[in-house]
């Protein structure tokens, strides 16, 4: 009995031979970043038009990739990838014109086709080319039915291309219109945020979609103007785009890198598990952190890498980006490779930023009344005045003008808190005019009372490193009818650490001027002996966390008393700040000490009351030891 031979089933159709220069197609579909990105409504009404006007159940825009079709918009169809081989897209991207297929079962390319075998039982489908300028086929926009179809009408091929044509010119109008880089080609802050917000709406009421946004500064602001600045722009092109090759080879397939601003990068990623996630953030932290060569030269940078998960942090794409962009921030202050967002650290910058911004209506808020101290009008910034003592005499020598500030709604804000960030900022400038324009108007008024007493101001790093400083302080002495030697000027060791020509220029006009210098808070930096040698200065304060402990610890002891002698062996005078024991102050008698100044003495004080403290008289403690 002869053997029955069982039929094989129909082996499925060869995939279509890939269109002639598919590598600049794929590279062209990559550069218009459209692959693996949130819908859009703009898409999604060219879609919904094709079903009305072509009267089908399914309506796709397809986008043909190495590997898959994906589809950006889509109609009738749950699906929102297919693999390439099975794609009658693929075979549209070979087409000059429409590919029509009446009745895909009896098409020898389709009828094994698993589209067709299977769901959604493809019948009919007709597709018309996505072409760029260059004539390079991105995919199609399509419609498909599951019953078969005649071939389509003249006025029904003309709509199809019509539509072909509305889809590249929105695809080319969204790369017009700002959401590429210029540099990197890859997809800016915008389209980020318009990514995050879809992905959001998305996931609406999906309560186990995590979402992480991802902020990466591959440098420090600073250090990116200052690459800027040496090696110019092309290089600092140069240093993005490599940045942006190393970051991507570290992400998951198919997650975008987004280009936020100079340096600074992002990704969104959905669902990772937080192994996953910290094992990507190594990733992207050792590869940035390996020096960029530009022309022989390693350059080396800082690395900040934030993260904040959704809906962990609720919001949407501002407050997400804004979180991760703090985290990254703080990665950066506290040079860890990355960090999560932390709210007490975000709540912080929070107030850092409202507290700047007040200060801002706080400065010009009291001009009038810093113009004009003699109304005994105060706004929210207003003076103290603490005493400086003659350790010789237990005379009052002078005293030093300590900003205060008074919010109306927090209370007193610490200068320790706000006068460092207005240092970071414009403010800077301001509020050193403020402070100068106020304790000049006091010296004024004292002066006319007769009492007269230098007053010292705490000017800041910035302030020296401004060419027209010393120019700017003449004249205010002049508006105020102020001689130059009833003011001296109290500068951190930190401030004569920026540009020394600069500094060194403004600091001998001012000892022209005939104001006299103080080195603040000496002891506290790293070149304390190389400034005593060679800045113009007539004092040294030093810093009071040697004096508190004066009296017990032998380290202090030995630190102060040789500082003493070697201020006094080149010239300067010595003072203490942070004087607030009688034993403090009898063992910086005993050892030299010219001048002190702390809590033992007098807290700082408003005007008023530091006259009153003056007319009290001399000042000496009961129990101090006799010189």
């Amino acid at each position: 009995m002869p053997a029955v031979m069982t039929p094989f089933p129909p082996l499925p159709p060869p995939m279509p031979p890939a269109p002639s220069l598919e590598e600049d197609r794929l590279a062209a579909l990559q550069r218009y970043e459209l692959l693996d990105t949130p819908e859009e409504p703009a898409f999604d009404q060219i879609t919904r038009l094709a079903a009305k006007l072509l009267n089908v159940p399914i309506a796709l825009i397809s986008l043909v990739d190495r590997d898959r079709q994906w589809f950006k918009s889509r109609v009738g169809l749950p699906v929102r990838e297919t693999p390439r081989e099975q794609a009658f897209c693929a075979h549209a991207l070979r087409s000059e014109s429409l590919l029509v297929v009446n009745d895909a079962r009896q098409d020898d390319r389709f009828a094994a086709n698993p589209l067709v075998t299977g769901d959604p039982h493809i019948r009919f489908y007709a597709g018309a080319p996505l072409r760029t300028a260059e004539g390079l086929t991105l995919g199609t926009i399509c419609v498909i039915d599951d019953q078969p179809r005649p071939a389509l009408s003249p006025e029904e091929e003309e709509t199809l291309r019509d539509l072909s044509a509305m889809v590249m010119a929105h695809i080319e109008a969204r790369r017009a219109v700002g959401y590429l880089h210029p540099v990197t080609s890859l997809s800016n802050r915008f389209r980020l945020l318009a990514d995050i917000d879809a992905l959001l709406a998305a996931s609406a009421g999906e309560e186990r979609t995590r979402l992480t946004v991802v902020v990466i500064d591959t440098a420090a602001s600073q250090q990116y103007a200052e690459l800027t600045r040496v090696l110019g722009q092309v290089c600092a092109d140069a240093f993005e785009v490599d940045c942006a090759r190393r970051i991507a080879a570290c992400l998951p397939d198919r997650t975008r890198l987004y280009h936020l601003s100079p340096a600074r990068f992002a990704c969104i990623l959905i669902d990772r598990h937080e192994d996953e996630l910290t094992a990507t953030l190594d990733r992207i932290g050792d590869a940035i952190r390996s020096p960029f060569h530009y022309q022989g030269v390693p350059i080396a940078s800082s690395t900040g890498i934030g993260f904040v998960h959704h809906p962990d942090r609720p919001g949407g794409s501002v407050e997400l980006l804004r979180a991760s962009t703090s985290a990254a921030h703080q990665s950066l202050e506290r040079q860890k490779c990355w960090c999560a967002y932390d709210e007490d650290q975000d709540r912080a910058s929070h107030r850092a930023f409202l507290l700047l911004r007040n200060l801002t209506d706080a400065i010009g808020g009291t001009r009038v009344e810093a113009s004009d101290a003699a109304t005994g009008r105060e706004g929210q910034l207003h003076m103290a005045y603490q005493p400086k003592v003659d350790l010789r005499t237990d005379a009052c020598i002078g005293a030093e003008a300590l900003l205060r500030w008074t919010h109306p709604d927090l209370g007193p804000i610490s200068p320790a808190e706000f006068v460092p960030l207005a240092e970071r900022t414009a403010l800077v400038r301001p509020l050193t005019e403020w402070v100068i324009g106020a304790v000049l108007a006091q010296i004024a008024r004292w002066r006319r009372r007769g009492i007269a007493l230098p007053v010292s101001i705490n000017i800041s790093m910035l302030d020296l490193g401004a060419n027209d400083f010393a120019d700017r302080v003449a004249a205010m002495l002049d508006r105020h009818g102020v001689q130059a030697d009833w003011i001296d000027f109290e500068v951190t060791e930190s401030a004569l650490m920026t540009d020394r020509a600069v500094v060194d220029r403004q600091l001998d006009q001012l000892r022209r001027l005939g104001i006299e210098v103080e080195i603040d808070d000496f002891g506290t930096g790293q070149s304390a002996l190389s400034y005593l040698k060679d800045i113009p200065a007539t004092a040294v304060k030093i810093d009071q966390r040697f004096i508190r402990s004066i009296a017990t610890e032998r380290s202090d002891q030995i630190m102060v008393r040789s500082t003493i002698e070697l201020a006094h062996d080149l010239g300067y005078r010595v003072v203490a700040e942070g004087v607030e024991t009688v034993e403090a102050y009898d063992w910086l008698r005993r050892h030299g000490c010219d001048f002190g100044q702390g809590y033992l003495f007098s807290r700082p004080l408003a005007p008023a009351d530091f006259e009153d403290w003056l007319a009290a008289g001399a000042f000496r403690p009961a129990a101090a030891v006799a010189p």
